[in-house]
């Protein structure tokens, strides 16, 4: 008989695919872990693993497998979820993920004071942790580019388009323009964000295709973009979203011209994940608060 302890070692080894790492992080030892896999395996009359003198890989068989077992822990979770909310207040409770959660400060606000039975729990990731928290299911929402959580099992619900915006310095050259073009910050002093941070990776791309090789001068956290920026250390894109709650001030806001600067921004959920009051609150309220805007 298969057990769940058999399933859960196995779909763990099948993450780490070492033996040593995975027997050490379940406490155990790595002849009990081969122990347990080899037995499940006889169970199925399968090898879920090859395996060498020094390695060991989920093959073709283990990858369909794992996504069943994935399925079962899945289920158990929601269950377990379920039934704490029968009894604790996680009903009353959203979690959100986000990449820049200082744009949306507006919107949560607003939910807030229209249901304030409800607290929000917000989280930062990066573009890499926005898709991981959907699949292990520890959060409820992501909010990110369209384009960003790419995995077709999640549903999501279009909130807004973005545009882009140059920030600068009061001092700067470009102060009064209507619109600049990408192109023309191909000698500007760049301030960016850090390595895996969505408007990095976003921001990336859309130099990639005006073929702008950007100076960057500067890697920061986003909390302390407005002051370099103001001390003219360089300057730095940012959204209409952020342009809205003027994160960047005192500097100086100019719209991006390129037809392409621009990027949907969705409320993603992972449709396996159960799903509270709250969040089905959160989740309505979501799409009408920006219809109305529109």
């Amino acid at each position: 008989m298969i057990t769940l302890l058999q399933l859960d070692y196995f779909r763990r080894l099948a993450a780490t695919e070492h033996i040593t790492q995975t027997a050490k992080e379940l406490y155990i030892s790595q002849t009990a872990l081969s122990s347990m896999i080899i037995g499940l395996e006889k169970e199925l009359g399968v090898k879920l693993f090859d395996r060498s003198k020094r390695s060991i890989r989920l093959n073709q068989a283990g990858r369909l497998y794992l996504q069943y077992v994935n399925e079962v822990f899945s289920a158990l979770e929601n269950g377990r979820t379920a039934l704490h909310e029968l009894t604790e207040s996680a009903e009353h409770q959203v979690s959100l993920t986000v990449g820049s959660p200082q744009v949306w400060l507006n919107m949560i606000r607003d939910f807030r004071h229209q249901c304030p039975e409800y607290s929000i729990k917000q989280h930062s990731r990066t573009l890499e942790g926005l898709t991981d928290s959907l699949r292990s299911m520890t959060t409820d929402f992501v909010i990110a580019g369209l384009e960003e959580v790419p995995d077709p099992s999640f549903e999501h619900v279009v909130l807004k388009t973005d545009s882009v915006y140059l920030c600068v310095p009061k001092s700067h050259r470009l102060v009064g323009r209507e619109k600049v073009w990408l192109r023309e910050l191909e000698d500007e002093p760049y301030i960016d964000l850090p390595v895996g941070a969505p408007w990095r990776t976003y921001c990336a791309e859309l130099f990639s295709r005006a073929g702008v090789n950007i100076r960057r001068v500067l890697e920061c956290d986003a909390s302390i973009r407005s002051a370099l920026i103001d001390s003219e250390f360089g300057v730095a894109l940012t959204s209409s979203s952020a342009y809205e709650v003027d994160m960047l001030k005192p500097n100086c806001y100019i719209p991006v011209a390129d037809a392409f600067a621009t990027r949907e921004m969705a409320l993603f959920w992972n449709p396996k994940k159960y799903m509270s009051k709250a969040a089905h609150s959160f989740r309505e309220f979501c799409a009408d608060y920006w219809t109305k805007k529109a």
